[in-house]
């Protein structure tokens, strides 16, 4: 396998990866590799509650730090961002020189600048554009999936890892891309979609009209269906039909009800707030932000939060009938 990537043969592509960690998306990505016939390993810390998971699963699982663990040529850093530093500067000077260390997401590398500090490695990025779960699902489905790369980092032999990517890609699910990008635009991209939309208006202002229906005198069930669940038939519509076509399929009475909440909403004020979450992100401030954050104590306090609401409850007792 080493002299695979030394000498980057035709067979390049059929390099073994080792994906870091177990969590939900190294999952989806073990899964769907497998299912293609992609060769992979699975890597975990000793001790790790995952081992015997992986096992039973059918993947071929190595302790992490292990002399077996070294002889591999292509890593996916499959963690959360804030443990890549911890992981290489433990093991990036052990591993095989030009080693591939593959990014799911850019803002580690960006933050860090990884590739001046371990040189001899190859840094790339492939980024799905999907959370693990749908990932999978797509997969089984055949569905849409998306992706992002960048292999700007690299100096030489880049048609050979391109290709290599791209039957990496393909072995995923992804049928829509590869598209070529660059570390910091993935970042600034995932991170303004998450503040801007993804994780902040749409499941608040979700919760917010909840809470309006039901004041009013609604039942909980149906404010439940028309402000929560109907989201994912919405969504699917955009993503399928395009923003034109979109508008083609909905009703005379949501079409204006759309213009009007447009024109009610989307004043200035509410683009130039929009618009200072992008800007805190290209001006590094968000960078900053996150050092002075206590990771878990905020997720708590989240949740907390939604676990005490109206619509929590409300999507616990649906649930529970569906049972």
């Amino acid at each position: 396998m080493i002299a695979l990537i030394r000498s980057f043969k035709p067979v390049l592509f059929m390099m073994q990866l080792t994906i870091i960690g177990f969590g939900n998306q190294a999952r989806a990505w073990a899964q769907n590799l497998k299912d293609s016939g992609f060769p992979l390993r699975v890597a975990l810390r000793a001790g790790s509650s995952s081992f015997q998971k992986a096992r039973e699963m059918g993947f071929e699982v190595v302790e992490i730090g292990h002399a077996d663990f070294y002889q591999g040529e292509a890593f996916a850093l499959l963690t959360p961002d804030d443990s890549h530093h911890t992981f290489l500067e433990e093991f990036a000077t052990k591993l095989n020189p030009q080693s591939i260390i593959l990014y799911a997401h850019g803002f580690s590398l960006g933050k860090d600048e990884f590739e001046k500090t371990y040189p001899k490695l190859r840094h790339i990025l492939f980024a799905p554009k999907s959370i693990g779960s749908e990932l999978r699902r797509q997969y089984e489905l055949k569905g849409k999936l998306g992706a992002v790369y960048s292999l700007e980092h690299l100096s030489d032999h880049k048609k050979e890892v391109e290709d290599w990517l791209f039957e990496l890609a393909r072995s995923l699910g992804i049928n829509l891309g590869p598209y070529k990008t660059s570390f910091k635009k993935e970042t600034q991209a995932d991170l303004y979609s998450e503040q801007g939309l993804l994780c902040s208006i749409v499941p608040y202002t979700a919760g917010e009209m909840f809470k309006h229906l039901v004041e009013a005198g609604v039942e909980p069930e149906l404010a439940y269906f028309e402000c929560w669940h109907e989201l994912k038939l919405i969504v699917n519509a955009m993503v399928d039909k395009g923003p034109e076509g979109f508008y083609d399929l909905i009703s005379p009475n949501a079409l204006i009800g759309s213009e009007k909440g447009f024109k009610r909403l989307f004043n200035d004020d509410f683009k130039q707030r929009l618009k200072s979450l992008l800007t805190e992100i290209q001006n590094g401030s968000f960078d900053q932000e996150i050092e002075t954050v206590d990771i878990p104590e905020l997720r708590h306090r989240i949740k907390s939060r939604w676990a005490a609401s109206p619509l929590m409850k409300t999507f616990n007792q649906i649930n529970v009938d569906k049972t």
